[in-house]
């Protein structure tokens, strides 16, 4: 079905991105996202694919990780691949070498593979493309508890980086709230951006309140300047 611009709709990482830039950079968005380009070549595809096989095995195993970095180092130095290609096979190494160290603090989730296809989160609005890249079981005080996860595998936005990731977070808990997969109860410490470069699990914040506003705010602003700006 043809995309209708008359609807408006942002990715989770473009409207992270929204609600810390300047009010420029915001207008900027809101233009790339009514008008984006027909396509756009995905980073890091077949690296978060490995990822996601290799977290949601019980066991953990290695075989998916190593296997996939084999296949990158042939990749990239493969002449018949184009330089973009090459590039991302570089920098899935990388990405991965980088999630081995992250298992201290992975080991303790339990991950199951979200589908691609998944419904969109609506706020004031506003279609919001979140997408799990993993659904997060956990339990506590003998409650089944459920949350999503977003890998983020890019090295930009420093210093806004983690706010970003919180605000990532939130949009996941506010998703598992409108299309809860399972009927365990929802947690935002389940409900996580992980993000590969920097070590780092960024987990919802416990008192989200305040975030939570701010995105339906930001929301009713982007659907009042839909195709206007």
């Amino acid at each position: 079905m043809p995309r209708s611009p008359d609807i408006p709709r942002i990715s989770a990482n473009d409207l992270a991105t929204y609600m810390v830039s300047s009010e420029t950079a915001k207008q900027s968005i809101i233009r790339r996202n009514y008008d984006p380009q027909p396509f756009i070549v995905t980073r890091y595809q077949d690296a978060r694919s490995a990822i996601k096989t290799y977290l949601s095995d019980l066991s953990r195993s290695q075989n998916p990780l190593n296997e996939a970095i084999s296949m990158f180092e042939q990749r990239a130095v493969d002449p018949a691949e184009s330089d973009t290609r090459q590039d991302d096979a570089r920098q899935s190494i990388e990405v991965l070498n980088s999630l081995r160290l992250m298992d201290n603090q992975l080991g303790r989730y339990q991950f199951q593979d979200a589908p691609h296809s998944q419904p969109k989160l609506v706020l004031a609005g506003v279609e919001i493309s979140v997408r799990a890249d993993l659904w997060v079981y956990g339990e506590k005080r003998g409650q089944e508890q459920v949350g999503g996860a977003i890998l983020r595998m890019t090295q930009d936005d420093g210093a806004r980086r983690g706010d970003m990731g919180r605000y990532v977070a939130t949009m996941l808990r506010m998703y598992i709230d409108q299309n809860n997969p399972t009927d365990r109860t929802p947690a935002n410490r389940l409900c996580m951006s992980i993000d590969v470069r920097h070590g780092e699990v960024v987990a919802a914040p416990a008192s989200n309140a305040r975030r939570m506003n701010d995105l339906e705010a930001a929301c009713r602003v982007i659907h009042a300047l839909w195709g206007r700006v």
